[in-house]
C-alpha cells in the first residue's frame, strides 16, 4: 500500500501534463517544419504537379470565400467606426481607420482564419486518412519520402497563396469600406482614398505580409503534423482534424499578438 501511495503521489498533475504535451508537440512541429524546409529543393524538382494542385486548392478555390468575408468585414468596420466618428464630426477619418485595420490586422487574420477552416482542416483530414490506412507507411516502404511527397507541396502552396489571398482580401475589404463611407456616411470616395493613401505606408504593408507568411507556416505545419500522426481509425481522423483547427487558430492569434507587439509599425 505504501509503494502504491508513493507512486500515486509522484504522478504528474494536469498542469504538468499540459505543459509536457505543449513542449512535446511544439518541439515535434518545429522539427517537422525544419525537415520539410530541407526537403523543399527536392520537392520542387519532383513534385511540380502536386504543388500546382495544392496552389489551386489553397488559393484559387478560396478566392470567392475570401472576397465574400472580406467585403463584409470592411463594410462592418466602416459602418461601426463611422457611426462613432460622426458624433465627433470626424467621419472623414474613416479611410485611415479602415485602411490601417485591414492592412495590418483584419486582412491577415481573417484570411488566415478562413484558410485554416477551409484548407487546413482538409489537409489534416486527408493526411489523417492516409495515416490510418497505412498509406504513409507504404510510401516509406517504397522509398518515397513522405515529407517531400506530402508536406512540401502543402507548405509551399500555403506560403505562396496566403500573402496573395491576404492582399486580395485586404483590397476587397477596403473597397467595401469605401462603399459604406460613400453611401451611408456621405464621405466622398476621393477623401476616403486620400486619407487611406496618406496613412498606409510601405511599413504597414510589410507588417501585414510578415503576418501572412507566419500564419501560412503555422497552419501548414500544424495541420500536416496532426494529420500524419493520426491514430484510431475514422474517430481518430475526426479528433485530429479538430485538434489541427483549434491549435492552428490559437497559434495564429498568439503569433498575431507578438508580431504586433514587437514588429508593429509605430
Amino acid at each position: 500500500m505504501d509503494e502504491k501511495a508513493e507512486s500515486e503521489a509522484i504522478q504528474p498533475g494536469p498542469i504538468l501534463k499540459f505543459f509536457h504535451a505543449l513542449f512535446f508537440y511544439s518541439g515535434d512541429m518545429l522539427l517537422l517544419l525544419g525537415r520539410t524546409v530541407v526537403e523543399i529543393p527536392g520537392g520542387l524538382l519532383t513534385g511540380k504537379r502536386r504543388l500546382l494542385r495544392q496552389l489551386v486548392e489553397v488559393g484559387v478555390n478560396s478566392f470567392l470565400l475570401v472576397a465574400m468575408i472580406s467585403i463584409f468585414t470592411g463594410m462592418v468596420g466602416a459602418l461601426r467606426t463611422g457611426y462613432e466618428l460622426t458624433g465627433f464630426n470626424l467621419q472623414e477619418a474613416i479611410g485611415t481607420i479602415v485602411g490601417l485595420s485591414m492592412v495590418t490586422e483584419m486582412g491577415p487574420v481573417i484570411t488566415a482564419v478562413l484558410i485554416v477552416g477551409r484548407v487546413g482542416s482538409a489537409m489534416a483530414a486527408e493526411l489523417g486518412t492516409m495515416a490510418v490506412n497505412e498509406e504513409i507507411d507504404a510510401l516509406r516502404a517504397m522509398g518515397i519520402n513522405p515529407l517531400r511527397f506530402l508536406v512540401v507541396p502543402r507548405l509551399l502552396a500555403a506560403l505562396i497563396m496566403q500573402p496573395i489571398l491576404t492582399i486580395y482580401g485586404t483590397l476587397i475589404g477596403i473597397w467595401g469600406g469605401a462603399l459604406i463611407a460613400a453611401t451611408y456616411l456621405r464621405v466622398p470616395t476621393t477623401i476616403y482614398y486620400s486619407r487611406l493613401y496618406t496613412a498606409v505606408t510601405v511599413s504597414h504593408v510589410r507588417h501585414g505580409m510578415i503576418k501572412s507568411l507566419v500564419f501560412a507556416a503555422i497552419l501548414a505545419t500544424v495541420c500536416c503534423y496532426m494529420g500524419m500522426n493520426t491514430k484510431g481509425g475514422a474517430e481518430g481522423v475526426g479528433k485530429a482534424t479538430t485538434r489541427a483547427v483549434v491549435i492552428s487558430l490559437t497559434l495564429v492569434l498568439i503569433a498575431n499578438y507578438f508580431i504586433t507587439r514587437y514588429l508593429g509599425v509605430e
